[in-house]
């Protein structure tokens, strides 16, 4: 029974890690899901408008896998982000964001079920110069239950509020990713990320 799930893990997890290759920047078009408060029934927010900051996925911050650097047949396991989502709210002089994001845990052959975590990192960007407007840290947990091989985790970041410009797509970018140490403010500057999958 312990070879058969195994065997069933390790298949899983090379499918996962050939997709990531293939599409780790390929996520779904945002809009404002049930996470954000909305949905296609939900009535729209007040103040919503969609001259919001796209999404970027931080360059090697789509996943942590463990050990780093394993091969597929030595992994314990890998922690991954699947999909985004922004919401953009004008109220008076400001505009506050909300920040969404989705993954899950996978058991690699070594692995066994568990509880994991990571911690992401949820920037606001300025684009010309690069610079960090805010940057905040949080620590996401998933549980693999007994007999199962992955579970999902959902992360919901605080607001982010900062002056309304004529146009927040042109002046700023939000960045997530995973990073290294635990969840707490953090002002420094995230490595610049990929351009390739912007929603």
């Amino acid at each position: 029974m312990k070879t058969a799930f195994a065997g069933l893990a390790t298949l899983a997890l090379a499918a996962s890690l050939a997709a990531q290759d293939a599409a780790a920047f390929e996520l779904p078009k945002v809009g404002m899901p049930e996470m954000l408060g909305g949905g296609e029934s939900a009535p729209q927010t007040p103040g919503a408008t969609t001259d919001c900051p796209v999404i970027i996925v931080q360059d090697g911050g789509q996943m942590i896998r463990s050990p780093a650097g394993a091969d597929a047949a030595s992994v314990h396991h890998q922690i991954s982000i699947k999909s985004t989502a922004r919401e953009c709210v004008l109220d008076g002089g400001n505009l506050t964001i909300k920040v969404g994001v989705e993954g899950d845990a996978m058991l690699g052959p070594a692995g066994a079920p568990g509880a994991y975590a990571g911690t992401i990192r949820v920037a606001l960007m300025r684009i010309k110069d690069n610079s960090v407007v805010t940057s905040k840290n949080y620590r996401v947990n998933a549980t693999i239950p007994a007999s199962a091989a992955r579970t999902d985790f959902r992360l919901l970041a605080d607001p982010i509020s900062t002056p309304a410009t004529a146009k927040a797509q042109e002046e700023y970018e939000i960045v997530v990713g995973f990073t290294e140490g635990a969840a707490s403010d953090a002002g420094d500057k995230p490595a610049r990320a990929k351009k390739k999958g912007r929603r």
